[in-house]
């Protein structure tokens, strides 16, 4: 199997994200595809990790303005859920934030994945809530 790379592009979601968003979001947990795609693709940087020739992870990070941005749509591919793909898809986003001088970072994540953004030094903040059918909860980390 040869390395991970990440691509890294603005505007309109690529395809392969996409792809990624619907097997992940929509066909595995079920979220509507209307509620997916929420016309926010325009106006954020978007992530793709390529194992291979096939795309196994995505994410996009929002810019809100005054040094805050909002990571959003971290997906990986179920069968590829091990080896730290996902740490090292979320350090590109973060390594892209700090790049372009977005300091605070904002994240929605499901419950059953809090663990996994502690580990990378993330805390959550508030209460519990839903979001699209799925108990999440809002984290935050502030870069350097």
């Amino acid at each position: 199997m040869g390395g991970l790379r990440i691509e890294i592009c603005e505007g309109a979601a690529p395809a392969a994200a996409v792809a990624v968003r619907m097997r992940v979001f929509v066909e595995e947990q079920g979220v509507s595809e209307a509620e997916e795609i929420d016309g926010l693709d325009p106006e954020c940087v978007h992530f793709v990790a390529w194992q291979d020739d096939s795309a196994v992870g995505c994410a996009r990070l929002r810019p809100l303005g005054r040094g805050r941005a909002k990571i959003e749509r971290v997906a990986v591919l179920r069968e590829r859920r091990t080896g730290g793909l996902g740490r090292q898809l979320m350090r590109a986003v973060e390594a892209e934030a700090a790049r372009r001088a977005l300091p605070d970072l904002r994240l929605h994540a499901q419950t059953a994945v809090l663990g996994f953004y502690a580990k990378l030094g993330w805390r959550a903040v508030g209460d519990e809530f839903d979001e699209a059918g799925i108990p999440h909860f809002a984290m935050e980390r502030r870069l350097g």
